[in-house]
């Protein structure tokens, strides 16, 4: 090794923001499904949608279609599973209307998208989650999906569809669509090309990155110089020249937002 690559140092201090810092995976979870006239008996229809985790512990309601009051005794006459479920909860995140007089409009088919966040709003952890149904005329208990739609939340996109429960529930499926966070940008190589010090490396594609220079590894990080600012290509790369005459020796980082 040469005095000059001697005297250069390249340090790899990624900083990054983002979700990966957080063991969950963001993104958005979109439940539609088709409920059907089960006796035709009413004019007045209820229909509530609500997620629980796979062990069936409640999270939030996603809709409500009737009364507007939580503690009518119309959810327990008409809506029980879901008004025993909540217990009590008046969180919901999603549609909410008056008593519905037919099948037609929102609930043809019934959709709502959860942004997977619980009633505190904290994003909720990777792994299983149920979504429910249930819709009644106003003639006793109304018919409910038994044991809700499994799905599964984590870094894979996908679709789920899921049997009918005939009569009553009928073309359903669940789409989970994750937001991955950026990709933590990081150094591949570094050479010397006669008097100039080339580095490469990857991160977010389009996002722009700043490579930062420092001739004391421990200064602090708002007082690094900017040697190059840029935008990751659409392959995720970048490359940078620096010429080295009569530098000293220096630390580098690879910064991006």
């Amino acid at each position: 090794m040469s005095t000059i690559q001697k005297s250069y140092r390249l340090v790899l201090l990624l900083l990054t923001f983002g979700p990966w810092l957080f063991a969950q995976t963001d993104g958005a979870a979109r439940f539609q499904g088709t409920i059907n006239d089960y006796n035709g008996s009413s004019q007045n229809h209820y229909t509530v949608g609500w997620v629980t985790t796979s062990e069936g512990v409640f999270i939030k309601s996603l809709r409500k279609q009737g009364p507007s009051n939580w503690a009518s005794s119309e959810w327990g006459n008409h809506c029980r599973v879901w008004n025993t479920a909540r217990a009590g909860s008046t969180s919901i995140d999603g549609y909410t209307s008056a008593t519905a007089t037919s099948y037609t409009g929102t609930n043809s088919p019934v959709i709502w998208t959860w942004n997977c966040r619980d009633a505190s709003n904290n994003l909720v952890p990777d792994g299983g989650y149920r979504f429910w149904v249930q819709y009644a005329e106003n003639s006793g208990q109304g018919p409910y999906t038994t044991n809700g739609m499994v799905w599964v939340k984590g870094p894979t996109a996908g679709t789920t569809n899921y049997p009918n429960l005939s009569p009553h529930f009928t073309s359903m499926s669940v789409t989970w669509t994750p937001v991955l966070p950026p990709a933590p940008p990081q150094f591949t190589s570094v050479s010397l090309q006669g008097s100039n010090f080339v580095m490469t490396g990857t991160g977010s594609v389009n996002r722009t990155y700043y490579v930062l220079s420092a001739t004391n590894a421990g200064q602090a990080s708002a007082t690094w110089t900017r040697e190059a600012t840029n935008t990751f290509d659409a392959q995720g790369r970048f490359s940078v020249t620096n010429s080295i005459s009569g530098n000293p020796s220096k630390f580098y980082r690879l910064q991006s937002f």
